[in-house]
């Protein structure tokens, strides 16, 4: 494997294996913007093995406009996927979920209710990362009546909270959950979302960490984030809910 070379710079100390299972990933090939083939795909979960990871949750994008999966389509190819791992003896348990944009076509998706959901509990949905959302309190409300354990994804990259913390208080005032994602504490994603991510831990709102990987640049910077001792004392100070999934 391509990576075999970063992990020899990593003790045990260094893992992510008291997580256990990561809740986003992109890495069913050829469905959106993640991995484009087998080959990234079975890089990144093999690695992801050595950083200490039993489990997965394939969590595609569903989008109206740009990604427009199909729940039973991405069930096949999910199981296409689990047969190319255990093809290559990688051991590694690979569940489905999805990760939905709330768009213009979100709420036709809400009267069907068909949704892909981990251990048929979370539905992991996403916000625009630039535009504030209108009515966003009502419409986790009536998700939660249809019987949906909401986890927003990555809140720390969105814009309009850094401005309006108040947003993201009334979100976790509801119950919704927050799953950050490990590499903006790395600063993957710039100086700001860095800065929030760890707000979000001081405040004590963050529930899930999840890799949201896509391809080998974000598995690069995943063993880098792993190996901050910034990051590595968070990890030692709080406790998350990854492995109750």
């Amino acid at each position: 494997m391509i990576f075999d070379k970063l992990f020899n710079k990593i003790n045990s100390d260094g893992t992510l294996a008291m997580l256990q299972t990561d809740i986003h990933s992109h890495l069913i090939p050829g469905v959106d913007d993640g991995s484009q083939s087998y080959n990234t795909s079975i890089d990144c979960i093999y690695e992801m093995a050595n950083l200490g990871y039993t489990k997965i949750c394939l969590t595609p994008h569903f989008q109206t406009h740009k990604f427009k999966n199909d729940e039973d389509d991405i069930l096949k190819r999910a199981e296409e996927l689990r047969q190319v791992i255990a093809d290559n003896k990688i051991e590694m348990e690979l569940t489905v979920g999805g990760e939905y944009l709330v768009d213009s076509g979100f709420r036709n998706r809400m009267e069907t209710n068909k949704f892909l959901k981990m251990n048929n509990q979370y539905l992991l949905i996403e916000f625009s990362f630039n535009q504030a959302i209108l009515g966003v309190n009502e419409l986790v409300f009536e998700l939660q009546n249809l019987g949906h354990e909401v986890i927003l994804a990555h809140p720390e990259r969105y814009i309009y909270f850094h401005e309006h913390p108040e947003i993201p208080k009334s979100l976790k005032d509801q119950g919704v959950f927050f799953q950050s994602n490990i590499n903006s504490f790395g600063g993957f994603y710039g100086k700001r979302t860095l800065k929030e991510s760890y707000k979000y831990i001081d405040n004590g709102w963050t529930d899930f960490l999840g890799t949201d990987i896509h391809n080998h640049l974000y598995l690069e910077a995943l063993v880098d984030t792993c190996k901050d001792k910034k990051f590595r004392k968070m990890l030692d100070t709080h406790s998350f809910l990854n492995n109750t999934i």
